[in-house]
Formats: C-alpha cells, sequence, structure tokens
C-alpha cells in the first residue's frame, strides 16, 4: 500500500513541543550557523569561486553542503516563522551559489578554487555529487516553501550536467558518500521529469557491480592523493572492500548494514523511493532487520564506531563510547518513513519515531544552538555539546529534521488520512476533491490523549488510521457515528466513516513507564536496565541525583512515578526508588565485597534527548539493577 507524503505547504506545526524548536531555531539556532557560516569561510568560497579566483578554500572539501543544508532548513522554518533578517540572510546565499555556478552548470567551490583540472576524478572521497545533492534538495524546499525557485534552477542545471557525464551508456560512477540518489528522485518529483528518477536508479543498481568504479580510481594516484585516508577506509589487509560505502555487493544481494552509517542509511532511502519491486523490497527488508534487530540503540542511534563512522558486528552496541551520529539517526528517520510511505506498515513508524525523539533530538541543545556529533549513551562528565564543527553535517541536518518535522507525522492514500506521530498539527487535505481541515490536539510526547476534529467542505467519506505504537499495550478509542467496529491493520487502528463538520475521534494511548532490558548478546547492559515512556528513553544525570548515575542501582519493582516538572522546558521527569553506592572503601585498591556501603536513594530520570543541557555532567541510560 503505497502512502504519500503531505506537502509541508498543507501542514502547520501547532505542538508545544516541536513549535518550541521551530522558533528557537528562527530566533537563535540558524542565525548563529549563518554566523559560522560566514566566520568559517564556508560563504566567502562562494563568494571566491563567483569571482573567478584560485586557492584559498577555507575548511574541508565538502562545506558546501552545509551551506545548502542551512538554507534548506531555514526554508522550512521560515514559511511559518517569517523573519527579515534570516531571509535575507537566505536570499543572498542563494544569490552567492549561483554566481559561483559555471557556465556548463559545474558547481563545488573546493574544485573550482583548488584543483579545476581535477573534477570527477576521486568519486571515492572528494563528495562532489554528494555536495550536488543537497544543493537540489535546498532548491526543491525554498520552492515548495518560500515560493523562490532560483536556488532549484541552479540545482537543475547541475543535475543536468552530472547526467551529461554519467549514466547508462555514458561513464560509470556515483558519489563515494550517497545523497545524489535520494536528491535526483525528490528532483524528478518537483519537476516531473523522469529522466532524474532513472538516472538514480541506475546510480543504485549500478553499486556493488564488478569491475567496481571506485577500485578503478586508485589507479589514478594524482586524485588519490587528494584525500588518501579517505581512500584507506575501503582497503582491508590491502585489498579493496567496499563494504565502507556499500560498494560491496549489488544492493540486491544486501543482507547485512554495513560501512559507513549516514552512508547506509542515505542509500536505502532513495531505494525505498523507486517504487522497488519485490526483489529489491526483499534486500530492503533484510538490511532493516540488520539494523533495527542487531545494530541499533534503544535510543534509535546506530553506528557504534567513530573508525569508520558506523557498522561493526551484531549486537556491538557500547555506551560510553558509542559514536551514533545525529546524521545517522537523522537518516534512520528518512529510511524509516520511505518504508512507512512505502507498506504502511507500522513498524517503520515505530523505529522512525524513536530515532526522532532520542537518537536525533539529542544531537541538539534545548535552545538549538549547540550540538553532538556523537550520541553516547553513558558520560563521565567528559561531553558537552559545541556552538559548531569543522565537519559541521549534524547542525543543520538536525535543523532541517526539526523544520521538516511535519513530514513524518502524517501521510495519505488513496484510503484517507494516516496519523504516524499524534503531535498537534492542522492538516489542509482533499479527498475526492472535497476540501478536508483536521486538527490534531495533543499533550504529545509527554500525555497520552489525542483529539482529532474533521471540517470537511462537505460531508465525505474517507478512513483516518491511528498508530497503536510499539510501546502501548492499547490504545482507547471514541469515534461517533461509526457503522462499524473500527478494524486494525498493520498496526493501525482504521476508522472509516462519512466524515461530517463537527466530527472529532478521541485516542487515549496508553503511556507508562516501562523498564526495558536488552537482549543478553549486548554485553553492555547485562544487569542494566532503561526506562522509558512512550516515545522516550530517559537517562539519569548526575545534576539531579547529586552523585554519579554510575553508583545507583534501581529497583525495578518499586513503582516509578511520573512527575511534571518546570525545568528543561517542562518535560515530565520520572523518579525511581534504588540504592546508592558510597564511595567509600578501605585504603586499598581491592577489598572483600562485604566492604562496599550501601544505602536507599531516589534517582529522578530526565528524556535523553534533554541532557546535558545544564552543563557537562555524568550520565547514563542503562541503569543497574
Amino acid at each position: 500500500m503505497r502512502l504519500r507524503s503531505i506537502p509541508l505547504s498543507q501542514i502547520q506545526v501547532v505542538d508545544p513541543f516541536w513549535s518550541r524548536y521551530q522558533r528557537a531555531l528562527v530566533e537563535l539556532g540558524l542565525p548563529a550557523q549563518f554566523r559560522q557560516i560566514v566566520e568559517t569561510g564556508r560563504l566567502r568560497n562562494f563568494e571566491r569561486a563567483a569571482a573567478g579566483e584560485r586557492g584559498d578554500f577555507d575548511g574541508y572539501r565538502f562545506n558546501d553542503s552545509d551551506v545548502y543544508k542551512w538554507i534548506e532548513a531555514c526554508a522550512y522554518v521560515l514559511a511559518k516563522y517569517p523573519s527579515e533578517t534570516l531571509q535575507r540572510d537566505v536570499l543572498h546565499a542563494i544569490d552567492l551559489i549561483a554566481e559561483a555556478q559555471m557556465p556548463d552548470g559545474y558547481l563545488n567551490t573546493y574544485f573550482q578554487l583548488m584543483h579545476p583540472e581535477m573534477r570527477w576524478r576521486n568519486l571515492i572521497a572528494m563528495h562532489e555529487m554528494y555536495c550536488a545533492g543537497h544543493l537540489i534538495e535546498a532548491g526543491v524546499a525554498v520552492l515548495e516553501c518560500l515560493g523562490d525557485r532560483k536556488l532549484l534552477d541552479v540545482g537543475i542545471k547541475f543535475a543536468d550536467h552530472i547526467a551529461s557525464i554519467f549514466g547508462p551508456g555514458k561513464r560509470r560512477g556515483a558519489c563515494g558518500h550517497q545523497e545524489i540518489e535520494l536528491a535526483l528522485i525528490k528532483l524528478s518529483d518537483a519537476t516531473g521529469d523522469p529522466k532524474y528518477r532513472e538516472l538514480a536508479r541506475w546510480m543504485i543498481e549500478d553499486r556493488g557491480q564488478r569491475p567496481s568504479y571506485f577500485e578503478k580510481e586508485f589507479a589514478d594516484t594524482e586524485a588519490i592523493a587528494l584525500c588518501p585516508a579517505a581512500a584507506d577506509l575501503l582497503l582491508h589487509k590491502g585489498q579493496y572492500s567496499g563494504e565502507y560505502l556499500q560498494d560491496h555487493l549489488p544492493i540486491r544481494e544486501h543482507s547485512d548494514v554495513v560501512g559507513h552509517a549516514v552512508r547506509a542509511m542515505y542509500f536505502y532511502i532513495a531505494a525505498a523511493q523507486l517504487e522497488p519491486d519485490a526483489e529489491l523490497r526483499d534486500a530492503l527488508s533484510r538490511t532493516w532487520k540488520s539494523v533495527t534487530e542487531r545494530r541499533m540503540y534503544i535510543t534509535g542511534g546506530i553506528g557504534p564506531s567513530g573508525d569508520n563512522e558506523g557498522f561493526t558486528t551484531d549486537y556491538d552496541l557500547p555506551n560510553l563510547n558509542a559514536y551514533a551520529e545525529t546524521c545517522a539517526a537523522v537518516g534512520l528517520t528518512l529510511w524509516g518513513s520511505a518504508l512507512l510511505n512505502l507498506t504502511g506498515n507500522s513498524e517503520y513508524a515505530d523505529v522512525m519515531e524513536r530515532a526522532i525523539y532520542n537518537g536525533a533530538l539529542a544531537g541538539i541543545s534545548l535552545d538549538t544552538t549547540h550540538y553532538f556529533y556523537a550520541n553516547p549513551l553513558e558520560s563521565r562528565g567528559g561531553n558537552a555539546r559545541v556552538p559548531w564543527f569543522g565537519c559541521a553535517c549534524c547542525p543543520p541536518n538536525i535543523a532541517r529534521l526539526i523544520g521538516s518535522i511535519g513530514r513524518y507525522a502524517a501521510s495519505i492514500s488513496e484510503e484517507g488520512l494516516w496519523i504516524h506521530i499524534p503531535f498537534g498539527m492542522e492538516l489542509d487535505l482533499n479527498f475526492s476533491g472535497v476540501p478536508v481541515r483536521v486538527q490534531i490536539d495533543s499533550g504529545y510526547p509527554f500525555e497520552s490523549k489525542v483529539v482529532v476534529s474533521v471540517e470537511p467542505a462537505s460531508p465525505i467519506e474517507f478512513e483516518i488510521r491511528f498508530r497503536i505504537p510499539d510501546w502501548a499495550d492499547n490504545v482507547e478509542t471514541e469515534i461517533p457515528g461509526l457503522e462499524a467496529e473500527a478494524e486494525y491493520s498493520d498496526g493501525y487502528i482504521c476508522a472509516r466513516k462519512l466524515w461530517k463538520p463537527g466530527d472529532v475521534a478521541k485516542f487515549d494511548i496508553e503511556m507508562r513507564p516501562r523498564w526495558i532490558s536488552a537482549d543478553p548478546r549486548v554485553r553492555d547492559n547485562l544487569g542494566r536496565s532503561a526506562m522509558t515512556l512512550g516515545p522516550l528513553v530517559y537517562a539519569a544525570e548526575e545534576t539531579d541525583l547529586g552523585f554519579a548515575p554510575q553508583l545507583f542501582a534501581a529497583d525495578t519493582a518499586a513503582e516509578p512515578e511520573v512527575i511534571q516538572s518546570s525545568k528543561l522546558e517542562g518535560a515530565s521527569m520520572i523518579r525511581v526508588a534504588g540504592e546508592r553506592i558510597f564511595e567509600t572503601f578501605p585504603d586499598q585498591l581491592y577489598a572483600e565485597t562485604q566492604a562496599l556501603e550501601y544505602e536507599e536513594a531516589v534517582a529522578t530520570l530526565i528524556p535523553y534527548y534533554a541532557w546535558c543541557n545544564r552543563g557537562s555532567t555524568s550520565m547514563q541510560v542503562w541503569i543497574r539493577t
């Protein structure tokens, strides 16, 4: 069953939780990111390229992409929260980008300034198509949300340049860092031109075939010398291994998710958006299960290793040194959304929601001005969000997720409206030519009651499907006017009726604190449990305990207490009983166990996404029991 995303122009997020983040981005986060873009020379690179200069490139080779993602995030939030200053900065950046584009459509300030003769010679590491993809996505967003197509025209010209070189009957090749594929699909949808989608399909299907075009690049020593460290990641014992960038097998033969986590996510997102056949669907299903059943943190974070910024082996999920890059959780969110729209199966929405509210959202401070790159599940006090990174992919990436959050909350199909994440929003829809306004009111993710108000221009029959989360044992419904009892399908309550102006449907999702255990093969979590409430994972933080949470052991048989608080922007907290181990010991490193001293203690847990907003401190998700 194919679902369709609702255009952001038809969604107004009125939810207190997400509206606060979006307003903060407009007022604080995105202006701060723009200052970083200027101060680190990212915008100056475009100025120099536009002026035809050579040399003096600032930063990493892929820095153009940070500007594009920032523009995309701005487009999403400016559509609801206008800001003359922010919009002026966006339009200025777009003008510089357009001026920097070369007559043949090529646009990459690193190569234009530093190595104009070496375009397209190092696909492995140089991110030319990756940057092009983010340019295209930004152009689509600016047109959709702000009605300005100047940046999209730049993206189209660049896409046509790429299509003139790569494709069937032309040169084999795609980017070492996937992104162009999903961007081409977006471009195809935005323009109605199928050639971009077909180029994306060809790139996806050709990756992993032998001989590998990536492996051939090693013979070009001059090109490889541009970034030898990146090329080394493709070698295993001196031999080429394509796992790092998912070139190890053709996609239809994929089973275990491998390599760089963000690259893998972007690859599978695009494949899921291709209207895949049964064989490709099976491959996507296998890799999804590999991630979510054996290689995913409880937070929805993925990619435990910083060595390859990605995956290792099954059940290797360390907490203290977890990498779990913010961008990888964003990527998992987008892949889950793509598979959800492809299948209508709520299991994808469950993971998507988990990644959004935990693994991704932890990557940004409550005021939206500071960021984590890695997201550990335990800290000894050495972690802190920072205003920016040299490799600054994460700040604008989490910003564009928050800005477009409505896209992941609901979908439509021929049958009607699907509500995946029931936070507060207003939807302007149309079924069979009848305009329908739907308003969703809730206190999600902290409150369980959801009210869906329906205002069609005239009575119209359609279906509302409401997801039953995997963390809820029950969802109570009150839907007056149903001629038959609501049905259940793939994790959704299906309420089909003749909807009239003023109709209301009420849902109450069972939401209670739960202690969760991990598979024993996750060795780090043996003898430990994690607390969840609804979609949120909780953590113990020294700020609330008064001592390091590593010294606390929870009594999981005791009844947890949910408490309301004005701290951390009103997040619900959970009080749990247990014992504290005192840091008193004989004057020696080791002694008999009886030397340990305990006392009864109570810990107040906070949502994981909110940790480290009150200074660097010790933190723990998986708590001793």
